[in-house]
């Protein structure tokens, strides 16, 4: 019966971003990078 009361709640605080994430997508990329390097030396180069 009291919908129209205001309720006052504090605000949820804004989540920290996680520095490490980043670090760890580039780390990735650079490996992904260098075994599609391999692979093409390994498996393509060879037959042209």
């Amino acid at each position: 019966m009291s919908d129209n009361v205001i309720k006052f709640r504090k605000p949820t605080p804004p989540k920290k971003p996680r520095p490490g994430l980043k670090k760890v997508l580039i780390l990735l990329a650079v490996v992904g990078f260098f075994v599609a390097v391999w692979a093409w030396f390994a498996f393509i180069a060879p037959r042209l």
